[in-house]
């Protein structure tokens, strides 16, 4: 499919990954000023499927930018807040909001967007989640913020994240579900069984004990082994991740590590991964497979990410027909235990 360019709004976007956020803003007319990553396999994505895109590849610490735009956008590193890992909330890691702050007081936008796990709304992380809002309302934003799940917005995946919103002197309300139903893994993925044809659609070869024991998994049930279960099939997926989580005695899994495909006795493949994302097939992954894998896995999914580039463009809309300064007082935002 061809892509069309609509009339945009520009944005900053940071910690852009392969560019699941930045899809679902597209979709209703935002474009980034310049898109911020330091994984080189992602900026490698993002230059193959958007060439016109201005893509910063380095540390956001060395980024800087202060020209005027309309929004800045950007999921932190979430690894010291996950419940899926060893999550640390001393990680160093979990002061990378500090540096998306930075770069929002350099360019002064109406509205923001921060998406992490939800694991940051635990008791042990709320500190760093206070800080953070307290920090944006000092600029003067509106700040609403909530947990939702990617399959309410037609992701055929569970997938539970925290959404921080804010406009600056208004407020944007986080968006309500856009299906009545969920879609399921089956219809996701069964045309791919047959097909050879799809990009990023190659299955690992897996050793004759590895097949024999996971053709011998019930769906839902896990390998005790590999730490991922067979989906079910008629069911949503669980949580695609990035990482390869610990092995049965506490040794760290490299590579990608998706669940095991709920007919055949193997991994999904990363097209399969990304179909369960909401990524569609024109958006080609760069670099190893593995690195694929991690693209997909850290990915905001392209359905839930379009929900809220939709409530954003509402909000700002709205803002402009009232013709008032967007500057007014700001109502605290009370996080309770």
């Amino acid at each position: 499919m061809k892509h069309e360019r609509k009339a945009s709004r520009q944005i900053v976007s940071l910690f852009t990954g392969c560019g699941g956020l930045d899809l679902g803003f597209e979709e209703h007319g935002f474009e980034p000023a310049v898109c911020v990553d330091s994984d080189y396999e992602a900026c490698k994505t993002l230059r193959k499927n958007r060439p016109e895109w201005n893509v910063f590849e380095g540390k956001i610490e060395n980024f800087s930018f202060d020209a005027k735009v309309s929004g800045v956008i950007g999921g932190p590193p979430c690894q010291g807040f996950s419940t899926a890992g060893k999550g640390n909330p001393g990680d160093a890691r979990n002061n990378l909001w500090r540096e998306y702050f930075r770069v929002v007081q350099a360019v002064s936008p109406d509205f923001i967007v921060l998406e992490n796990v939800a694991g940051m709304m635990l008791k042990k992380n709320r500190h760093h989640l206070a800080d953070l809002i307290r920090s944006f309302e000092g600029l003067g934003f509106t700040m609403r913020l909530g947990v939702l799940n990617a399959a309410d917005f037609g992701t055929p995946q569970s997938r539970r994240r925290l959404i921080i919103l804010g406009g600056r002197g208004f407020s944007i309300e986080l968006p309500t579900p856009t299906v009545s139903r969920h879609t399921t893994v089956r219809e996701a993925i069964e045309d791919l069984e047959d097909d050879r044809s799809a990009p990023n659609h190659t299955p690992n070869r897996h050793a004759p004990h590895v097949v024999k024991r996971w053709a011998a998994l019930a769906e839902g049930e896990s390998d005790p082994n590999y730490h991922r279960a067979r989906l079910y099939a008629d069911r949503p997926s669980t949580t695609i991740r990035a990482g390869g989580g610990y092995g049965p005695k506490g040794n760290h899994l490299a590579g990608f590590h998706p669940p095991i495909h709920y007919r055949f006795p193997r991994q999904l493949t990363v097209r399969e991964a990304a179909r369960l994302q909401g990524f569609p097939d024109r958006w080609i992954f760069d670099g190893s497979k593995t690195a694929q894998g991690r693209q997909v896995g850290n990915a905001v999914p392209p359905p839930m990410a379009a929900a809220i580039a939709a409530q954003v463009a509402a909000a700002l809309s709205a803002q402009k027909s009232r013709r008032r300064p967007l500057r007014e007082a700001v109502t605290p935002l009370v996080l309770t235990a």
